[in-house]
């Protein structure tokens, strides 16, 4: 095969999305792909290279690859799988050099039967292959989080190139992811720490209100990626921390864990969130029980405790608070589709974290 017909999956956007892939366009070219890979053996191939009608405009940095330049007039999308018979192929091709999703296909065709056993010359075009194979879990998508910081860069930007950014994120065109993550309250992606309730004891939260920041960069920002997807997508929201008065530290940050006595008063705070979004016509997914809660354990002296919201939840205090609070809570609300995730943190964590919230007697 020649090296226009070979197919690496990378992200189209160097380093800037480097942790997300897009969730249609790898599942499309794999099915075709593979067919390739394993008939390299058998058959000769009639390579016929089509060029992406927006190819990418390669930028080096001085790092070891390159990355694609995007402005208000112009912004490399891949081109999309076309229908093909059984007896043809579609490649993708991304390179250090600068090609992105670079589309080729051509024609399997079957050449005079081979002299012998080994030689790969000729022979039939359909082989059969069998494959053993266990499913654990099934990939839903991909996607990225609607933080501050991404508001703040992409609203930096003109109206234009705001568009053809969020257009190669999240059109069909474009990577097509399918999943936000959404901060309830500040993160460490935020300017300043904060909730939707830091008025000190406000136990009923009559002072429960969305951020400046939601208005104008979260909401607006998800509305434009579901009409750019033509279809709304799988929300998560996570917060980072409680208001600090509801913490045994007081505090946003450092260790601290949520008071037992304000363990519902904290699910109907994530329920009055889901309600204000819903107002501005986003439903979610998914809740998680908070993200990285071992941050939020760790001794203060430590010198590499995170300095932005966050808070503790031991496994068993979390199973408990989800039993008798959350999933109540949420169950009893007109979100009582909305999932509940756990554990929002980093892979070392599992599986023992979610053990042991699962063994929990509640009895």
């Amino acid at each position: 095969v020649s090296s226009s017909c070979q197919c690496s999956l990378r992200p189209r956007r160097g380093n800037i999305i480097s942790k997300m892939t897009a969730s249609y366009l790898p599942s499309l070219v794999l099915s075709r792909v593979f067919i390739v890979l394993l008939t390299v053996n058998f058959l000769w191939f009639e390579c016929v290279v089509s060029a992406l009608s927006t190819p990418c405009i390669p930028r080096s940095f001085g790092f070891d690859s390159t990355v694609c330049v995007c402005n208000s007039t112009y912004c490399d999308y891949a081109t999309p799988t076309p229908p093909i018979s059984t007896t043809q192929y579609v490649t993708y091709t991304s390179s250090m050099g600068g090609l992105r999703f670079e589309q080729s296909g051509g024609t399997l065709v079957t050449s005079a039967p081979a002299p012998s056993k080994t030689d790969a010359r000729g022979g039939d075009n359909v082989i059969t292959i069998t494959r053993e194979y266990s499913t654990d879990q099934a990939i839903m998508g991909f996607g990225g989080a609607f933080t501050d910081a991404a508001g703040i860069n992409i609203k930096s930007l003109s109206n234009a190139t705001q568009y053809l950014l969020m257009k190669s994120y999240f059109a069909p065109e474009g990577i097509a992811y399918s999943f936000g993550r959404v901060p309830i309250g500040g993160c460490d992606f935020s300017t300043h720490g904060y909730t939707y309730a830091d008025a000190p004891n406000d136990p009923k939260l009559e002072k429960f209100n969305l951020s400046k920041e939601d208005f104008d960069y979260k909401i607006p920002l998800i509305l434009q990626a579901n009409r750019l997807r033509g279809e709304p997508l799988h929300l998560i929201g996570t917060a980072w921390s409680s208001p600090a008065w509801m913490k045994t530290n007081n505090a946003l940050t450092g260790e601290g864990e949520l008071k037992p006595q304000y363990y519902q008063l904290w699910a109907q705070y994530l329920i009055m969130f889901l309600d204000q979004y819903k107002k501005e016509n986003l439903n979610f997914w998914a809740l998680t029980t908070g993200n990285e809660p071992i941050n939020g354990d760790l001794p203060s002296f430590l010198p590499f405790v995170p300095k932005f919201n966050s808070m503790g939840w031991l496994p068993r205090n979390a199973a408990n608070w989800i039993a008798n609070n959350l999933g109540p809570t949420l169950r009893a609300s007109e979100h009582n589709a909305t999932k509940i995730l756990a554990i929002d943190d980093q892979r070392f964590v599992l599986p023992w974290w979610i053990e042991e919230v699962c063994v929990v007697n509640f009895f």
